[in-house]
């Protein structure tokens, strides 16, 4: 592995705030920011690019310091995004570092400092070798092949993310091989993503993995992931009517060591998918099951989880649906074109006493149609007992449920790609 890559790995620190809001699960459609580099040796191009963004964030029902309900808005700063791809006929490789902090979501009464870049982390850092037409393997920091890499449209962690199964990054290879009307991926994983730098146990990374978080985390597990093994299949035809359909199976099997008593549990996820687009309209449904069978010296029932620096809890076994319909809007006579989509999910959990989580979500995303540098979501979320969507929700909400009442934010995230 390149240099490059080896510079986007992280190391570790401590401590995690007892409540901070979510960001974004859903990748920025490619940035447009290239630097072309190739040369008659190689025949490989070498792009760098990146993103600056901030965000305006509208609560209807949050909180103040003593727990009194209010309404509160927030404009600040998001994230600054540092990319780098080589690619050639032979060989290819890709890193992705973000670095936040400076905002309301990392304020001193969780004890950070609050500058930007206090928290940061790769979210990718892989190199890989292509063999004849479709075929590939990939080593390093990449997406667990778990259905779709993005489930839906939506910015902000979608219930799939909150739970661990979209949009995963881990430590290990990868095969695929994409064929004209199917794709076959299958990956080892023998570890997660690594913790990086925040003061958080061990939450300093991009995607929800399990935590060994420990005290500070809601559930006080403490656990590690090992030994992953995911793949998934995708078959995809054309309906007489021109409806491009694509149909996913996927499957996550691994083993959940307990830090407390040494011993091994698992994990087995599995998902069925749908997929349809005709002209400027998509539709997605989803069905996944998640089950932890957990070694833990409390509850069994809940598993400490963490992400963006920040520990929480999400029930041990469940069940997920999700759908999501959209429409790209052609805006002629704009500067810019739009896409508006809609989805709810809802996981539902097998513990006694339990309470589901729900969200409805309706947000258009905007980007200018001259360079594509410009990009600007914009989406307004419903949820009960949802981590990201309410004050309250955020430590238990995914687990046995918060205070059962439907909540409402809205949310602009507005960026520069370069």
């Amino acid at each position: 592995m390149s240099m490059l890559l080896h510079a986007l790995a992280a190391a570790a620190l401590s401590q995690a705030p007892a409540d901070a809001p979510a960001d974004a699960a859903v990748e920025e459609i490619a940035p447009v920011a290239a630097t072309p580099a190739p040369t008659a040796r190689s025949a490989g191009t070498l792009t760098f690019g990146g993103a600056i963004r901030g965000r305006y964030d509208l609560r209807f029902d949050d909180a103040d310091a003593s727990g009194q309900p209010r309404r509160s808005s927030h404009l600040s700063f998001d994230t600054v995004i540092l990319r780098a791809d080589y690619d050639s006929p032979t060989w290819f490789a890709a890193g992705q570092y973000r670095f936040y902090g400076g905002n309301f979501m990392y304020r001193q009464a969780y004890g950070y400092e609050n500058y930007p870049g206090e928290v940061s982390f790769p979210v990718y850092a892989y190199a890989g070798r292509k063999f004849g037409a479709g075929d590939k393997v990939t080593v390093g920091l990449q997406p667990v092949p778990f259905d779709d890499q993005y489930w839906g449209s939506a910015f902000l962690n979608s219930m799939g993310f909150a739970i661990g199964l979209e949009e995963v990054y881990n430590l290990g290879v990868a095969y695929e091989h994409a064929g004209r009307n199917w794709t076959v991926q299958a990956g080892y994983f023998p570890t997660t993503a690594p913790n990086a730098f925040g003061i958080s146990d061990d939450s300093a990374r991009y995607s929800v993995n399990v935590t060994g978080a420990g005290v500070s985390a809601p559930s006080s597990s403490r656990n590690e992931e090992r030994d992953m093994v995911a793949g998934r299949v995708q078959r995809r035809l054309s309906t007489a009517s021109g409806t491009q359909l694509a149909f996913s199976a996927s499957a996550w099997l691994s083993t959940i060591r307990n830090l407390d008593t040494r011993e091994d549990g698992s994990r087995r996820a599995y998902a069925l998918s749908v997929k349809a687009t005709n002209g400027p309209y998509h539709a997605k449904a989803l069905v996944a099951r998640q089950s932890f069978d957990l070694r833990d010296t409390g509850s069994r029932d809940v598993l400490s989880v963490g992400d963006y620096d920040s520990a929480y809890s999400i029930a041990a076994r469940g069940d997920l649906v999700f759908a999501e319909v959209g429409r790209e809007l052609a805006l002629t006579a704009l500067p810019f074109k739009a896409s508006l989509y809609g989805s709810y999910a809802r996981f539902m959990k097998d513990a006694a006493g339990f309470k589901d989580s729900e969200r409805f979500n309706l947000g258009v995303f905007w980007t200018d149609k001259t360079a594509g540098r410009i990009k600007v979501w914009s989406e307004v979320l419903v949820g009960r007992n949802d981590p990201y969507v309410g004050a309250g929700q955020f430590a238990t909400g995914a687990a046995q449920g918060g205070d059962d009442r439907w909540k409402t934010s809205a949310l602009v995230i507005f960026g520069y790609y370069f």
